[in-house]
């Protein structure tokens, strides 16, 4: 049960991260605490620093989907030890929405694998820093596997979300442009 409730509190954290950033970005105050600041402007001058961001974006992942693949398995033990057809049809009303498909922790972990190699991770946090319409394509495809497919699908969402937002943060290194994260 403690697996359900930390699933819920994390995808709570990922619906509200967006939210937060943009009335941090209005708010004025656009300095950034020192350390960020350091990580931010290292990634844009050393390997070091992005193979570093790229392994705190894989460990993140990696922890989304342990508490995902333990809260479905709760679920599943919560389905099966129900007694009455009054309360299965509760508890799937309430719990069914959480637990993935089994295709979508596979796929979840398909989208994952490939960022263990930090050549791979960079090219496709840089590419998908750069290019707009590929950003934008990506996050339509993740919405759309939610709306059309099914809502089992929901932690290729929320990878897909995490990649996303990792890659806005994800500095250029080789342009002089403005960043996305205001350092003053």
């Amino acid at each position: 049960m403690i697996m359900i409730y930390m699933k819920l509190i994390l995808a709570c954290l990922l619906a509200a991260a967006p939210f937060v950033y943009a009335a941090y970005m209005r708010s004025g105050k656009h300095s950034l605490p020192r350390v960020i600041k350091r990580l931010y402007e290292g990634m844009k001058k050393s390997d070091n620093f992005r193979n570093f961001f790229t392994l705190i974006l894989l460990m993140v992942l990696v922890a989304y989907q342990y508490v995902d693949f333990h809260a479905s398995t709760a679920i599943a033990e919560m389905l099966n030890n129900t007694g009455s057809c009054a309360g299965t049809a509760t508890t799937i009303s309430i719990y069914g929405k959480l637990m993935s498909s089994p295709y979508a922790t596979i796929i979840a972990a398909g989208l994952s694998l490939p960022l263990f190699s930090y050549k791979l991770a960079n090219r496709v946090l840089t590419e998908l820093h750069n290019n707009q319409k590929l950003f934008l394509v990506v996050a339509m495809v993740a919405i759309a596997l939610v709306l059309c497919v099914s809502v089992r699908f929901l932690i290729v969402f929320e990878v897909m979300a995490i990649i996303l937002m990792a890659a806005v943060i994800y500095p250029n290194k080789n342009c002089k442009c403005i960043p996305l994260v205001s350092l003053a």
